[in-house]
């Protein structure tokens, strides 16, 4: 029979208790199985990776093509 200590009180306990029979708190048993769940967590995939400023190129594209048609009607008109 093998024995485990208590992580609690440090009193050697039996290798199936659950509870230490002298301070009453739960038994950490190194080589007890621990419980697997039957799913693996899948983590979501998220990107952090650095997109092009698409909204910016397109607010100085308007820009530029809004500063164009104002020069050409001014010298148009002029």
């Amino acid at each position: 029979m093998n024995t485990a200590y208590c992580v609690h009180c440090g009193k050697q306990v039996s290798e199936f208790a659950t509870l230490c029979p002298f301070c009453n708190k739960p038994v950490a048993n190194p080589h007890a199985p621990t419980q697997v769940s039957a799913e693996p967590k899948t983590w979501k995939r998220t990107s952090h990776a650095k997109k092009a400023p698409v909204g910016i190129i397109i607010a100085c594209l308007a820009i530029v093509v809004i500063a164009a048609a104002a020069y050409y009607i001014l010298k148009m008109g002029g």
